[in-house]
């Protein structure tokens, strides 16, 4: 088994991250390398129209993504390249506005070493997933199967087979990484959630966000506040239908 590595997702032009990229490499226990986050403002038409095909799955995603959310999501398509081209067995991919608990970090990767046989993919959230079925537990560490998964791909466990499937099935990808992560039936690749997660949002403390959204009008505000949950919604029922047969 190779030894892990971590990746760090950084948009270069942020440069008010950049400061907690440092701190979060300081402090983690394994290797690490920050990896330039695709710009989506770059893109070329083509460039966006090869990666983004709206409205290929179902549920029907019922937003328009954002230039800056396909470079988000090319993003993590590049960290999970990067674990199969250097045939890693697994990797921990983080974006720039996340940080970790040191202690707990180190007894995570220890427990999911001790414990591959179990998982291929493993997220890290930022808030706690309450409801769940321990899948591997050592002491307060459990890899959960969630009812509900988690948004946010601000931390994960990529196993090489997972970044194998994903690298497979998201080019063209029709919405944001998360809630496509959540699309088990499509993706093929069960999530687990990491409890409790060492990993923190410190978007606020480290400049805010860098997902710009342009301004809406009250009508496409009032549309995305009636879809949004209807969506989630549909992912939820979806998931929970596959995961009721027999997914592991």
């Amino acid at each position: 088994m190779s030894a892990p590595k971590a990746f760090i997702l950084h948009l270069e032009r942020a440069i008010w991250r950049a400061p907690n990229v440092q701190r979060l490499s300081a402090q983690l226990p394994i290797e690490s390398e920050v990896i330039a986050a695709v710009d989506g403002a770059r893109l070329s038409q083509a460039e966006l129209d090869q990666a983004y095909a709206r409205r290929r799955f179902r549920p029907r995603y019922p937003f328009a993504l954002t230039a800056t959310e396909v470079g988000v999501f090319l993003s993590h398509r590049a960290a999970w390249r990067r674990i199969v081209d250097e045939k890693l067995d697994f990797a921990v991919v983080f974006e720039d506005d996340a940080q970790i608990d040191a202690g707990p970090f180190a007894a995570l990767i220890e427990f999911v070493t001790a414990e591959r046989a179990a998982w291929d993919y493993v997220l890290m959230p930022a808030a706690p997933v309450r409801n769940g079925t321990a899948v591997a537990r050592r002491g307060a560490l459990a890899l959960v199967r969630p009812d509900a998964p988690p948004l946010r791909a601000i931390g994960q466990i990529v196993s090489r087979a997972a970044a194998e499937r994903l690298l497979d099935r998201t080019l063209p990808f029709d919405r944001p990484v998360d809630t496509f992560l959540q699309m088990t039936w499509v993706t093929g690749q069960p999530v687990l959630v990491a409890s409790p997660s060492p990993v923190r949002d410190v978007s606020r403390e480290s400049g805010g966000t860098t997902v710009q959204r342009r301004s809406m009008g009250l009508a496409e505000r009032i549309h995305h506040e009636a879809m949004r949950p209807i969506y989630r919604a549909q992912v939820l029922a979806r998931y929970r239908r596959y995961m009721a047969h027999g997914s592991n």
